[in-house]
């Protein structure tokens, strides 16, 4: 019986470590990451594997390919059903090793995914970092992705007087945005830093975290901020705000204050953060196909607005993560939320101007109606094209075109008519027509025009 037990638990063995290995050469072909660390890659030769009891060992280890001068810590994204113990040590270029650091770890809510690491150590001369798991025999684990925490900033990059923007106007809408306690946030670890100037904003994506839902969504900010805070080692959740595929936005830590999201960038700039994976492909365990909802778009749209307004950045600056830095480093926000950034720039400053896209082209009744000086005439485009406004009489003689112009999409627009035509002199009273036409929509309202 004892020998049946021992086959047993051997042949489990063999398979759950045939399995890991083919888990971490499916992580090698695996290109997306959480922008909060660099990516590196796994030595598959460093694979070992110890049993001891119902327990076994498992280390793995990057290749020696460290060039930063200071490493605050590192990180390994895990699939368990249960949470993993992991270890993490460091080598340093002349051999030796630091002691053996236990890793936090937080679940992404709604899957089996673990991010675990260890932070905040400020190491220098540091080629290579190992994990180790001590995991239960009968446990399967797969091995997503590993990567080194740089140094990130939540204190003052720089400061210019020259950079100062502030700004006491805005005239655009501040979009709903829920609370930090109505989604249960904990308070900062260690303070904010003030935002001394805004001339940047920047654009994420969480590499997963999903939601659909607010619930779905208080979970996930929950989640992230306690793997920015207690893994990564943030004073507080690193985006300003966050927006769901449902377009819910959440305020992560105030806008006023110098966030951690864009590393050697965080002055002055303005993070939001997407929920979901935009970047395919990914590996065969880690979706990453996610789409911007209509809703979604509409939400950066809106926000973006208000922040470039109220803190006058201009919408032509939004970026996305991956602009700052060499493409090698992140993907974020992933290429399908990347390649719609010159559309929200465009988007950003006609909501800026003509406020939110209408959903129907619109010619509202002039005012006032009858009149005898002038009239005010306004309507509303769906959508970038050329559209003439003109005046006709009641036997259909075009007596003055008001406007013939490209128009973008925007709500009330205005125009005036005052009672003359083309020639300049003043026309007889009686009914008019006021007519807007473009390719796609025509319309006409009566009115009455009196001396």
């Amino acid at each position: 019986m004892h020998l049946i037990h021992y086959i047993k638990n051997v042949t489990i063995f063999i398979v759950k470590n045939i399995i890991f290995y083919f888990s971490i050469l499916n992580f090698l072909f695996a290109n997306i990451f959480t922008d909060s660390a660099k990516p590196i890659d796994i030595n598959r030769s460093s694979y070992r594997t110890s049993i001891n009891s119902n327990t076994r060992t498992i280390t793995i280890e990057s290749i020696e390919s460290f060039q930063e001068d200071i490493i605050e810590g590192a990180m390994i994204i895990s699939s368990s059903e249960f949470e993993p113990i992991i270890n993490a040590r460091f080598t340093y270029n002349d051999g030796s090793k630091t002691k053996w650091y236990v890793c936090k770890s937080v679940n992404e809510p709604y899957t089996l995914r673990w991010y675990s690491g260890i932070s905040k150590l400020e190491l220098l001369d540091v080629i290579k970092v190992e994990f180790e798991f001590n995991i239960s025999i009968n446990s399967e684990i797969e091995i997503d992705n590993i990567g080194l925490f740089q140094k990130m900033h939540e204190k003052l990059d720089s400061f210019s007087s020259d950079s100062l923007q502030y700004s006491s106007k805005y005239f655009t809408e501040k979009p709903v945005i829920i609370s930090r306690d109505e989604w249960g946030a904990n308070p900062p670890q260690s303070g904010y830093s003030t935002m001394p100037y805004y001339n940047k904003i920047t654009l994420h994506h969480a590499a997963g975290f999903s939601a659909e839902t607010i619930e779905e969504g208080i979970a996930q900010m929950q989640a992230i901020q306690v793997f920015h805070q207690d893994v990564r080692g943030w004073s507080d959740i690193g985006y300003h705000f966050v927006i769901d595929k449902a377009g819910n936005i959440y305020q992560g830590r105030p806008e006023t204050v110098i966030g951690a999201h864009t590393g050697g960038s965080n002055t002055g700039n303005i993070g939001t953060c997407v929920l979901g994976c935009y970047h395919p492909p990914a590996s065969d365990n880690y979706f990453c196909y996610d789409e911007v909802t209509p809703l979604t778009y509409d939400s950066v749209i809106k926000l973006f607005a208000w922040v470039s307004e109220n803190y006058s950045i201009g919408g032509n600056l939004l970026k996305g993560h991956r602009d700052y830095y060499d493409f090698d480093y992140t993907s974020c926000p992933g290429n399908n939320l990347w390649s719609l950034l010159p559309e929200m720039r465009l988007d950003i400053e006609s909501y800026k101007n003509f406020g939110p896209t209408p959903d129907e082209y619109k010619l509202y009744q002039n005012f006032p109606n009858p009149f005898n000086n002038k009239t005010e005439i306004r309507f509303d485009v769906i959508k970038q094209e050329n559209l003439e406004i003109a005046i006709y009489d009641i036997l259909g003689r075009k007596i003055k075109s008001i406007s013939n112009q490209n128009y973008s999409p925007g709500k009330d627009y205005r125009v005036f008519w005052d009672g003359k035509n083309s020639l300049n002199k003043v026309v007889s009273s009686g009914i008019y027509l006021c007519s807007i036409r473009s390719k796609n929509f025509k319309k006409a309202v009566r009115m009455v025009f009196l001396k």
